[in-house]
């Protein structure tokens, strides 16, 4: 519903202008935390955004490193490459989460912060209180992924047996 009562349809929703979507957003999300709730989660964000940004450049700067160097034994650069793609995962799994947590800053600048993506609902502080950068309600992340068929691999490292 917006200010006045009314209910808002996502289309129509988009359709507004930005400024009054802005607006919209400000009265629709976020009143469901109160603003200590609000500061801590921002407080949370923003600590491991700047944790985030430090260790992505520590390991670019790593990778760059690992590159150079000419290594004559096989097994070297072998343990080399190991090294580099596993430093390349862990690189890649941090710029993701980065973009998570500053999309989550956006957000809370927005008035757009705890409300589920998916269903519209509240998320409870409790659940933002583990992932401030979360954007579904729990129910919300079961469905969508049993929709996908997201059974998640517990081991995704190990080998696939035969």
């Amino acid at each position: 519903m917006d200010p006045c009562g009314s209910i808002i349809t996502r289309a129509m929703y988009a359709k507004l202008k930005v400024s009054e979507r802005v607006d919209h957003a400000r009265v629709r999300g976020m009143k469901h935390l109160r603003a200590d709730q609000l500061a801590q989660l921002r407080t949370m964000l923003e600590q491991e955004a700047s944790q985030l940004r430090e260790r992505i450049s520590e390991q670019g700067s790593d990778l760059v490193e690992s590159a150079d160097g000419d290594l004559r034994d096989i097994e070297d650069k072998a343990a080399r490459e190991a090294m580099r793609f596993g430093s390349t995962r862990l690189l890649a799994r941090d710029q993701v989460r980065l973009a998570e947590v500053e999309a989550a800053l956006a957000r809370m600048g927005s008035g757009d912060y705890g409300i589920c993506e998916e269903s519209d609902d509240p998320i409870p502080f409790r659940r933002l209180e583990l992932d401030p950068a979360t954007r579904y309600t729990a129910a919300a992340r079961e469905e969508l992924e049993r929709e996908r068929g997201d059974a998640r691999d517990p081991n995704p490292d190990e080998p696939i047996g035969y």
